[in-house]
């Protein structure tokens, strides 16, 4: 029997109910968050209307538009603590908030407590990757517990740090502009990533690996390595271009390049 045709309506107006009651899964499962859906809220259970966007579920979550936080003392996501096994991918889009770095000195306005990013103690394994945060009055991602990813994130104009994390890898990021340490690390492997111009160092932290880093420009030193190992990092004109002040802490495990030559 054919269906009629009120009874095809009927059908397609369930199809239709349904995908606006679940309007954040894209077809691939991954839960997709824009401005419109961080402002409706309930992105998981117990995540309320606004920002933060609150995650409380395992899971992958992808930006499908930018975010924009009303002021530098709110964040944009934050993971909640206890939860295991987030990645969140930009998508490459932006998480901006009002926070502006000017040229050197680096001086940030307003400054606060809002974060790109954030994953607190007892948020492990998070993942963030493909994107920019710029303009947030703390850091652009702040992921303080174990076993993290970070990569191919732009930190740009961030009140204190552009990137802290705590045993993760970091790579492939860019740092810019950030009110001090482009990248605060520790026990953490970090390679292939760009700080620029940073109001401290370009890469500060303890208990580190640091391997195939460029460093220009920062207002303090190259890489503030504490016990960290480093090697095959790429100075140039960090902390004024002073000579023998690319670098501080441990001494290198391998050959550095400082304005084109083997450092000293």
């Amino acid at each position: 029997m054919q269906p009629s045709l009120s009874g095809v309506l009927q059908i397609l107006g369930w199809v239709a109910l349904a995908a606006l009651a679940n309007p954040a899964h894209a077809v691939d499962g991954v839960m997709l968050i824009d401005q419109n859906r961080a402002l409706a809220g309930n992105v998981t259970p117990g995540d309320m209307p606004g920002f933060p966007v609150t995650i409380t579920l395992s899971g992958s979550y992808r930006l499908s538009g930018n975010l924009t936080v009303p002021d530098a003392n709110t964040s944009a996501i934050v993971v909640a603590g206890g939860v295991t096994g987030v990645t969140i991918d930009l998508n490459g889009f932006t998480i901006s908030g009002p926070t502006v770095c000017g040229s050197f000195p680096i001086v940030c306005s307003p400054v606060g407590s809002g974060i790109g990013v954030s994953a607190p103690l007892g948020a492990r394994a998070v993942t963030v990757r493909n994107g920019t945060i710029v303009g947030m009055g703390r850091s652009a991602v702040q992921l303080e517990s174990t076993l993290n990813t970070i990569d191919n994130i732009t930190a740009i104009s961030n009140g204190l740090v552009g990137i802290f994390a705590n045993t993760a890898t970091v790579t492939h990021n860019r740092a810019t502009k950030n009110g001090f340490n482009g990248l605060l690390v520790g026990s953490s492997v970090v390679m292939y990533n760009l700080a620029v111009q940073n109001g401290g160092a370009g890469i500060g932290g303890i208990s580190n690996l640091i391997i195939n880093n460029t460093l220009i420009a920062n207002a303090l030193v190259g890489v503030a390595a504490g016990d960290s190992a480093f090697s095959a990092n790429q100075f140039s004109s960090n902390n004024g271009g002073a000579a023998n002040a690319q670098f501080s802490g441990r001494a290198p495990i391998g050959p550095n390049g400082c304005d084109g030559s083997v450092c000293p």
